[in-house]
């Protein structure tokens, strides 16, 4: 029988918390991941773990994006007896601004956010990148091309075992969360807005996280605190799950008071297989990581 790791000890007895029946509408606990390390006095942007669950990925920077655009790195750590490693940046990261990578199901490539320039030299907002690992390590990033990427920023990707790619983009004048569907030959077909009840005219949609089977989208969801619109949620930004059938997502719901606060929750990853649900808060001073057991709402087909 293999054995299992602390890490893995760890996520398995936060994933197998059992509420007593009286306590049927208590919350699971929510704990700070790897504070110190990956959780810092930084600013900390979208987490992604390798199919082992023993290497994690994260952007960060010193100020808020996009407040200052400045430059942020794509970082990484090895899980180890000890704990998680010192973190080091990516193998191609640490000269552009990149953020919010994202590692396929299967591990075998990483799809994040970059303001490098692109490949006829001109100069991009944040455009998707691809880096595909060998048995080498990770080859040079490859551009997704025009058929994904716009003249705004593309956002926080998301990939389900298909390959197609989820993300957010602010091309129409606010960020709504678009889908393009990869082809056989490896390019991308047209990004589209997702149809159904994720975007709004509204608010802002971002931050998409979609299932390995590509059938449950978890999101972010704005309400600005000055705008004239009803306050919908807890906060200023809360997490929300939506369903999909028939090629169109259900009404989007709310993950509720056990996650979102009064604070901006953001960046949700989830380790479907574990049912374990980790996000950014930002509770007045740069954010941090948080993880608890996935609890999604009723969804509608």
């Amino acid at each position: 029988m293999r054995r299992l790791s602390r890490l893995s000890i760890a996520l398995a007895a936060l994933a197998a918390v059992a509420l007593p029946a009286a306590a049927a509408d208590a919350c699971p606990p929510v704990r700070k991941f790897a504070d110190g390390v990956i959780s810092t006095p930084q600013w900390e942007w979208r987490l992604s773990f390798s199919p082992s669950r023993q290497r994690a990925y994260w952007s960060t920077s010193k100020g808020w994006w996009p407040g200052t655009r400045e430059r942020a790195t794509i970082m990484t750590s090895q899980w180890r007896p000890s704990g998680w490693s010192a973190p080091q940046a990516a193998p191609f990261s640490g000269v552009h601004s990149d953020m919010d990578p994202a590692l396929s199901p299967d591990g075998r490539y990483l799809v994040f956010s970059s303001e490098r320039p692109r490949p006829d030299g001109v100069a991009a907002k944040m455009d998707l990148w691809i880096a595909k690992r060998g048995l080498r390590g990770w080859g040079e990033p490859r551009h997704l091309g025009a058929a994904v990427n716009s003249a705004g920023d593309e956002l926080y990707p998301s990939t389900d075992r298909h390959g197609h790619v989820y993300f957010a983009s602010d091309r129409d004048g606010e960020f709504d969360i678009y889908r393009s569907e990869r082809l056989r030959n490896g390019d991308y077909a047209p990004a589209r807005k997702v149809e159904g009840g994720v975007n709004t005219a509204e608010r802002w949609e971002f931050n998409p996280e979609i299932s390995p089977d590509g059938r449950i989208l978890l999101f972010t969801r704005l309400d600005f605190p000055n705008d004239p619109l009803p306050d919908l949620g807890y906060g200023y930004g809360d997490l929300h799950a939506a369903r999909l059938k028939d090629g169109r997502f259900g009404t989007a719901k709310n993950l509720g008071p056990c996650v979102n606060t009064v604070w901006d929750e953001f960046h949700p990853t989830v380790l479907w297989d574990r049912g374990l649900l980790f996000y950014a808060r930002d509770i007045g001073r740069p954010s941090d990581f948080y993880y608890t057991r996935l609890q999604l709402p009723d969804l509608e087909d």
